[in-house]
C-alpha cells in the first residue's frame, strides 16, 4: 500500500507500530531507500522531524515523496527482507559497496563435477567455498601449489576434463588423481577435497594428526608416504605462520571498525585468518552518520547482499543488539557478531579502528583540495550539504549532422570515468539535443539505481540551462558560456569570457570557481567531441558505401566492424578488403575503384 507521507505528515497516524520494511519512493515511483524497523511509525516519524535529520536523510527526504511498508512478524524477517529486496532493487540512497581493489581468495568449486583450486578475486559462484582474503597473492599461490601436489586434484576445469577416455599429462607426471576416467571414484575425490576444506577451517585439529601419522609412517619406514604427509603439513604451517602481534588469537575472523570526520565515513574491514592479519580492505561514505542503522545495514549488505566470505566471528562495535544481524547472518552459516569490552578482542577491533581512521585521514588529504572547492560551491549556492557529484553535459555536432552528447561526473575523488555516459541524438537544435540527452541520462541513472547529481552543468546559457531544468527541476542547473550581446559573443582585446548562467542570466563567481567550472566544461566537451569524430567518421564510411554498387546492410555492417573509417579502407589492398566476409575479390576491385575515384 502507498501512503504519500512526504506530501501529507499527517498519515503517519496510518503506520503500524509492528516490525517491518519501508520502501521510500519518489514523485515518479522509483525506488529511493529500503530500510527496516522495529517499529515502522516511530522510524518513520523520525523522517519528517527536520531537526533530527542528518545531510544523508535531508537529500533523501528532499526526493521522497511516498513510502510503502511490508508488516512481518520479527525484526529479524525484516532485516531479511530489506536484504532481499535491496539485492534485487539496489535503490541509490542504500549503501553502495565499493572500493578500488579487489583482493585474492582461494576458491573450491563445489560447481564443478570435479572440484578444483584456483586463485579467484571475486566471490561470485555460490555452493563454491571460498577462503581468504589472503595477501600477497605469492604467499597464496604458494599455498595452492602445495595443496594442488599434495592431494593430487585435478588441474583442468570440467569441459576439458570429460569426454575423454585417456587421462592428461598430469596424471603421467604423478601430479593428479584422474577422477575422469575413473582412475579414482568421484566419493572418493571429494574425501580428498573435504580435507583440504578441513585443513583451512580447522588447521590445529588436522596438524595434530598429520604429525601422528608422519610418526608412524617412519617408525613402519613408509619414507613415501611420510614425505606425502610432510607436504600437507606445510601447508598447513604457512596458513599459520604467526605473526609478531600477540593480541592476535583468532582462527577464522572479520574485525569491522567504523570512523566518522567531516561528513565522511571510512569502514575498515581486517580479515584476520589462522592468527594472521591477510588484509585490510576501506568502503566510503559521504554524508553518512554512524549509528546502530548504518552499522547493521553495512554488514547485512557486505555478508549477505554483496556475498562477503562468512567467517566464524564478526567482531564490531557501535551495536546496541548484536542478536538480530547474528540470526540473519546464520540463515547463511553460524557466525557469533561481538561487541567486545575489553581483552584480546578488544585490542583487535582498536588495531582496525586505529586502520580506520587512518585511512579516513589519508582519503581526506587525498582529495583535501577537491573538498576545498565543493565546500566553497555549498556556501556559494547555499547547499544544504556538499555536492559528492556534479555531472556535466555537452552537446557536439557540424551545422547540426551527426548529433552526440556526453555527460562526465565529476566527485571527491575527481572525475569518475565510470559515470561517463555518451548519447547518439535526433534532435537538431541544441536546447532540444540538451533536453532529450538529459531525459535519457536521468532515466537511465534512475534504471541503473545510480545516484542523480547534486548539481548539473551545462555548455550553454540561458536557452540550454532552462532546457535542463525541465529535467532536473529537483537540483541547481548551470550554464557556462561565453557572454554575449546582441546575440553575437562579446569580445574585448581579443578575448572572450567564460560566464555562469542560472536561468535568471549571468550570475557572479570568484575566479576560483570559475577556473573550476572550466576544468569541468573542458572534460565533458572532449568527451563529446571524440565521440562526434568517431561517428563523423562512421557517417563519411557508411555515405561512401551508399554509392557503390553491390554493397547492402550486411556488407557495410562487416566492412565498417574490419576498418572503423573511410581512411583506413583507402588505404587497405584488395587482398584485405577480400578477407572480409561476404566480399569477393571483384567486388573488393569495385570498391578501392570507386573510393578512388571519390578521392
Amino acid at each position: 500500500m502507498k501512503i504519500d507521507l512526504f506530501k501529507d505528515h499527517n498519515l503517519i497516524k496510518e503506520i503500524p507500530t509492528q516490525s517491518g520494511v519501508y520502501i521510500i519512493k519518489s514523485e515518479d515511483d522509483e525506488i529511493l531507500y529500503i530500510g527496516k524497523a522495529k517499529s515502522l511509525r516511530d522510524r518513520l516519524k523520525s523522517y519528517l522531524k527536520p531537526s533530527d535529520l542528518d545531510m544523508f536523510k535531508i537529500s533523501l527526504v528532499r526526493e521522497a515523496s511516498s513510502v510503502e511498508i511490508i508488516v512481518v512478524n520479527s525484526e529479524l524477517e525484516a532485516l531479511l527482507l530489506e536484504s532481499n529486496l535491496i539485492k534485487e532493487y539496489r535503490p541509490p540512497y542504500n549503501i553502495v559497496l565499493r572500493d578500488d581493489k579487489s583482493y585474492p581468495y582461494l576458491r573450491i568449486s563445489y560447481s564443478e563435477k570435479f572440484p578444483r583450486l584456483t586463485i579467484v578475486r571475486r566471490v561470485k559462484q555460490k555452493g563454491d567455498f571460498y577462503f581468504g582474503p589472503i595477501t600477497p597473492v605469492d604467499k597464496l599461490r604458494t599455498l595452492v601449489k602445495l595443496l594442488k601436489s599434495s592431494f593430487k586434484i585435478i588441474q583442468k576445469n570440467d569441459s576439458q576434463c570429460q569426454g575423454s577416455d585417456r587421462a592428461c599429462i598430469y596424471y603421467q607426471m604423478g601430479k593428479c588423481t584422474a577422477p575422469c576416467i575413473g582412475a579414482i571414484s568421484r566419493d572418493k575425490y571429494l574425501k580428498l577435497i573435504d580435507e583440504i576444506r578441513e585443513i583451512l577451517t580447522n588447521p590445529s585439529k588436522i596438524k595434530k594428526k598429520l604429525k601422528s601419522e608422519i610418526d608412524r609412517c617412519v617408525e613402519e619406514l613408509n619414507f613415501e608416504k611420510a614425505i606425502e604427509l610432510r607436504d600437507k603439513l606445510k601447508a598447513i604451517e604457512l596458513l599459520e605462520n604467526k605473526q609478531t602481534v600477540s593480541e592476535i588469537d583468532e582462527d577464522f575472523c572479520d574485525v569491522v571498525a567504523f570512523a566518522e570526520k567531516d561528513g565522511i565515513v571510512c569502514v575498515y574491514v581486517m580479515s584476520v585468518r589462522f592468527s594472521n592479519i591477510t588484509g585490510g580492505r576501506s568502503f566510503f561514505f559521504y554524508q553518512a552518520h554512524i549509528d546502530d542503522e548504518f552499522i547493521e545495514s553495512f554488514l547485512t549488505q557486505y555478508y549477505l547482499v554483496s556475498s562477503q566470505v562468512i567467517p566464524d566471528v564478526i567482531i564490531t562495535d557501535g551495536l546496541k543488539d548484536t542478536n538480530t544481524l547474528s540470526k540473519a547472518i546464520s540463515t547463511l552459516k553460524n557466525v557469533q557478531v561481538i561487541v567486545p569490552k575489553k581483552g584480546k578482542r578488544r585490542k583487535l577491533l582498536e588495531m582496525a579502528l586505529k586502520n580506520a581512521k587512518l585511512n579516513l585521514d589519508i582519503h581526506l588529504n587525498q582529495f583535501s583540495e577537491n573538498i576545498r572547492i565543493l565546500s566553497k560551491l555549498k556556501e556559494r549556492f547555499g547547499l544544504l550539504k556538499m555536492p559528492h557529484a556534479i555531472d556535466i553535459a555537452d552537446i557536439s555536432h557540424i551545422n547540426f549532422e551527426n548529433v552526440v552528447g556526453g555527460v562526465v561526473r565529476y566527485s571527491i575523488s575527481g572525475f569518475d570515468k565510470q559515470m561517463y555516459r555518451r548519447y547518439k541524438l535526433e534532435s537538431k537544435y541544441e536546447s532540444e539535443a540538451m533536453e532529450e540527452m538529459l531525459s535519457r541520462h536521468k532515466k537511465l541513472l534512475i534504471r541503473s539505481s545510480l545516484k542523480l547529481p547534486d548539481i548539473l552543468l551545462v555548455d550553454g546559457g540561458v536557452i540550454q540551462v532552462k532546457a535542463a531544468k525541465r529535467i532536473f527541476p529537483e537540483i541547481i542547473v548551470l550554464g557556462i558560456a561565453k557572454e554575449k550581446k546582441d546575440g553575437l559573443s562579446k569580445r574585448s582585446l581579443g578575448d572572450v569570457a567564460d560566464k555562469i548562467y542560472s536561468e535568471e542570466g549571468i550570475i557572479e563567481i570568484d575566479e576560483d570557481l570559475l577556473k573550476f567550472f572550466q576544468k569541468l566544461r573542458d572534460e565533458a566537451h572532449r568527451f563529446a567531441v571524440s565521440y562526434h569524430r568517431k561517428k563523423r567518421k562512421e557517417y563519411v564510411l557508411m555515405s561512401a558505401l551508399d554509392r557503390i554498387e553491390f554493397i547492402g546492410p550486411k556488407r557495410k555492417k562487416a566492412l565498417f566492424e574490419k576498418f572503423g573509417n573511410i581512411d583506413r579502407l583507402r588505404e587497405a589492398d584488395i587482398d584485405e578488403i577480400a578477407s572480409v566476409k561476404g566480399i569477393s575479390r571483384r567486388i573488393a576491385e569495385i570498391i578501392k575503384e570507386k573510393l578512388n575515384e571519390g578521392g
